[in-house]
């Protein structure tokens, strides 16, 4: 499209940002069956094309490193591609989700078990023997159905990026865009790891031992979710409790939970809800959705408090910063105020 400005691309590209996030949201909080993605990547085709990419790269490119400028075009090129990719695979994605709606996993006794409540009931199954059928059966199922969607995905994304020819390869496109090394970054995951070992490993055999009865040379990962369940403290974190609880808290930091009305809690049993809690900014900052799926016990408390500090941050954005300040950027920066608050227990 001629004549696509800077202005019409923040303008047009929020709306359509506004228009996926909802959608994401229905059919993920289990309001939907069914993502249909493409209508939406179709009505704002003009932001999503040829030129709206050349103008971003653009910017991109004709901005000086360490400028707000070029960490401004960085942003709304990282956004670009991510967009632009994923509209080349809305089809894939519409099928995962409703794929993941309608699964269930059979355990070698004839049960059936939703698969989006999978990781609830592994978690929450005491009897080792069950739990690790049920998590047997639902390895098996994604070896099998959902693995395999997800790198058709992975591989179709890292071929477009690499066609665009921003950088060599995909991971080097990613380092371009983003300032990220991801040679330096994994070197410090790995030193984090080895400094961090000793306590690891003085601290799982204990709790392993005292919570679930078994050694580390035992332990699977169906033993990692009933670990961390922390069932044990139930009596004290009742779900009937669970948002009020962490409301009141919030208030006596003097901050206000819903953020003047513009957080909507969703935090209600619902079949076809991710097991996985997360924030879904369907307008930043004017409505933000904080969805969680109850497990019970503390690992709620906890979750909310993580989803809190997420939704916090985006209903509490300037309404008057451009739309790549309020939307978009480093992830670090959100999940910063997400580990502040969930860091409270």
């Amino acid at each position: 499209m001629t004549g696509l400005t800077l202005e019409r691309l923040r303008r047009d590209g929020q709306a359509f940002t506004e228009d996926i996030s909802r959608e994401s949201y229905l059919a993920h909080s289990g309001h939907k069956p069914v993502a249909e993605f493409k209508p939406i990547y179709d009505r704002y085709a003009h932001v999503l094309g040829e030129d709206a990419l050349a103008l971003a790269l653009e910017q991109f490119k004709d901005t000086a490193k360490g400028t707000e400028e070029h960490r401004s075009a960085a942003m709304l090129l990282e956004w670009q591609l991510e967009s632009q990719a994923s509209r080349s695979l809305a089809e894939l994605d519409e099928r995962e989700i409703a794929w993941e709606s309608s699964a269930y996993i059979e355990t070698p006794d004839g049960e059936r078990v939703q698969y989006q409540a999978a990781a609830i009931e592994i978690a929450n199954e005491k009897d080792r023997t069950r739990r690790l059928a049920l998590d047997d059966a639902r390895a098996a199922l994604v070896e099998k159905e959902h693995a395999p969607m997800r790198l058709e995905r992975l591989q179709r994304e890292k071929d477009y990026i690499e066609s665009l020819g921003i950088a060599p390869g995909y991971n080097p496109a990613f380092e371009e865009i983003t300032g990220v090394s991801l040679t330096v970054l994994a070197s410090e995951c790995a030193q984090f790891l080895s400094d961090s070992q000793p306590i690891w490993d003085d601290t799982l055999p204990y709790y392993l031992k005292k919570s679930l009865g078994i050694t580390p040379q035992e332990a699977t990962r169906s033993d990692a979710l009933a670990l961390l369940r922390a069932s044990e403290y139930d009596a004290a974190f009742p779900g009937s409790t669970l948002q009020s609880s962490v409301s009141r808290q919030l208030q006596e930091m003097n901050v206000d939970p819903t953020a003047g009305g513009r957080i909507v809690y969703d935090v209600g049993e619902r079949p076809g809800k991710r097991a996985r809690a997360f924030c879904a900014p369907t307008r930043v900052p004017e409505e933000v959705y904080l969805v969680l799926r109850p497990h019970g016990g503390q690992s709620d408390y906890t979750t909310l408090l993580h989803e809190a500090g997420h939704a916090l941050h985006f209903a509490n954005a300037r309404e008057d910063y451009p739309f790549e300040y309020r939307w978009l950027g480093d992830n670090s920066v959100t999940e910063s105020y997400a580990m502040l608050f969930d860091h409270r227990m």
